[in-house]
């Protein structure tokens, strides 16, 4: 384990703080600045993004390990391209499974005088606990798209690829954050997802990350 099961936990009550408290503080008002700033920003943050988009990544690591098994064989840099291949594999599935079962409203539907913010379950006080769950899964058939803000999937990459870098090549820690923070804040410039959104998929990435690491016995201190 590259950290103690202390620094684990202080480090996720941490982030669940800050989701929670940016849900309840800052999400709407700072997507609804970006929203009301859509001419200056939002283009920016849809080209950023792409920082954030899991099939670079993946693609990446395929062509890496077929190089390094049958082509140019190399064992280490195999084990670290299956490690990159797994970490985005596993990361993005544990969003995706998040994503389904939250079925937060995207910032979206703030647009054009809205004011449908928060999750599925929570937009009909009036309903039984059976009929939101009923109403979430009807909604999220019809057009999950709407509702799948929680966590950021390309949070969740951008993260899960700035673990990976700096395990391999933590020398270079600061250049992979910054890259880092362009792919996973232009997320709230796109008017995509709001804070907590990021911030959650920060932790999704990083823990999913740290996990396959572990699970792949690849040691910290054999960095590039």
């Amino acid at each position: 384990m590259i950290f103690s099961k202390r620094a684990y936990f202080i480090f996720t009550f941490t982030m669940l703080l800050l989701i929670v408290t940016s849900y309840f503080t800052v999400d709407k008002s700072i997507s609804l600045y970006f929203i009301e700033h859509a001419d200056i920003y939002k283009q920016f943050g849809k080209t950023a993004s792409m920082l954030g988009e899991s099939h670079w990544y993946i693609g990446i690591a395929i062509l890496g390990t077929v190089y390094s098994t049958y082509i140019k064989k190399n064992e280490l840099y195999k084990s670290r391209f299956l490690f990159l291949l797994y970490a985005n594999i596993f990361s993005g599935f544990i969003s995706l499974v998040l994503k389904m079962i939250f079925g937060r409203l995207r910032p979206w539907k703030l647009e054009n005088g809205e004011d449908s913010f928060g999750f599925l379950i929570t937009q009909n006080p009036e309903f039984s606990f059976v009929q939101n769950i009923e109403y979430h899964i009807s909604m999220m058939i019809q057009n999950s798209t709407h509702y799948t803000s929680f966590p950021s999937g390309h949070a969740t990459t951008s993260f899960a690829v700035f673990t990976f870098m700096s395990i391999i090549a933590p020398k270079y820690i600061y250049l992979w954050l910054s890259i880092t923070l362009l792919g996973a804040g232009s997320r709230i410039l796109a008017n995509d997802h709001f804070v907590g959104d990021v911030l959650a998929g920060a932790l999704v990435g990083i823990l999913s990350t740290l996990f396959i690491c572990y699970k792949l016995k690849i040691y910290p201190h054999k960095s590039i």
